[in-house]
This record gives structure tokens, sequence and C-alpha cells, in this order.
């Protein structure tokens, strides 16, 4: 699908994988506020405060293989960069619930607030409702306002609160 000049798909190769995971960690691994439960889980934070070192291969490995119930929406400029990318897992186990989890979502820092988010966010849901999802659901860390702000304007509303507790 081609938009606004920026070509949005499906990534289908390893290197398309591995450019996303690129991608997720050099917008992403910058600011904290992304930090959330499923981060933690991911060991993308080890501290759930800071990201890890190594955070693009851990992105890599988060993805991981090639499978119906997974999937990386990526889309590029004219000039074939990444300038915003989706992680997606879709889960329809339970028939009564299909859903579909925004995983991470990231936009090109200098793109934030032109509609490269909104445009890739509907690319998402058009194909979870091609799957026959009837949810989409995504968690966001507790400081990430402007994420927050920007789920609520495209109709995403609070359903719950995650707490944890560590062991030291």
């Amino acid at each position: 699908m081609t938009t606004k000049g920026h070509d949005i798909k499906w990534a289908t190769t390893k290197q398309e994988w591995a450019d996303a995971a690129r991608f997720f960690a050099r917008v992403i691994g910058p600011d904290p506020a992304y930090i959330s439960h499923g981060e933690i889980q991911g060991a993308l934070s080890l501290d759930g405060m800071t990201w890890a070192p190594d955070l693009e291969r851990r992105f890599l490995e988060e993805l991981g293989d090639f499978d119906d119930g997974r999937g990386i929406a990526i889309m590029r400029d004219a000039d074939g960069a990444i300038v915003s990318a989706a992680n997606v897992s879709w889960s329809f186990e339970v028939a009564e619930a299909p859903f579909a989890t925004l995983q991470d979502m990231a936009v090109e820092p200098a793109l934030r607030s032109s509609g490269v988010g909104a445009t890739l966010l509907a690319f998402v849901e058009a194909e979870a409702r091609r799957r026959g999802a009837k949810w989409v659901f995504l968690e966001s860390g507790k400081h990430n306002h402007r994420a927050h702000a920007f789920f609520e304007r495209h109709g995403f509303g609070e359903v719950s609160h995650v707490f944890m507790k560590r062991f030291e």
C-alpha cells in the first residue's frame, strides 16, 4: 500500500525484521518512557527503568520467527528508509474473543504529528479486521503521555492497570 509518498507493507523477510529491530532500538531506545511490563517480560528492560544495552539484538529475538501469530508492519519513505513500524501479535485461540496486540509501535521522531502514525495504525487495524479480530490491545509505559493521547484520539480506552512487584 502506498500513501502520501510512503509505502506500507507487512515484513516478509528476515532482513526486514532485522531492519525493524534496528529501527525500534534506535527510535525507542533513547526514551525510557516507552518501558512497560511487556518490555520487562521480554527482557528489553532488565530493571524496568532503563533499556538493555543490547536492545537491537533483544528486539530481534523478541520478534522471533516468522509465523502466522506475529507480524511487523513497516512504513518506508520514498528513499526506502523506515519511518514507522508496528509489531503485532494475533491471538485467535478463543473463538468468542479473537484479538490483536500492538506490541510496539514507533514513528521517526521528526515525523511525529504528521499523520504517519495514524496511517500505520489504520493499516494495522485493517489487517486485524480482515483477520476477524474483535479487539486490539496495547500497553504503554505509564509516563509515555504523548502515546497515550495518540491512542485515545484513535479510539483506544484504558481497560486495566498492570501492577508488578520485583524481587531482588
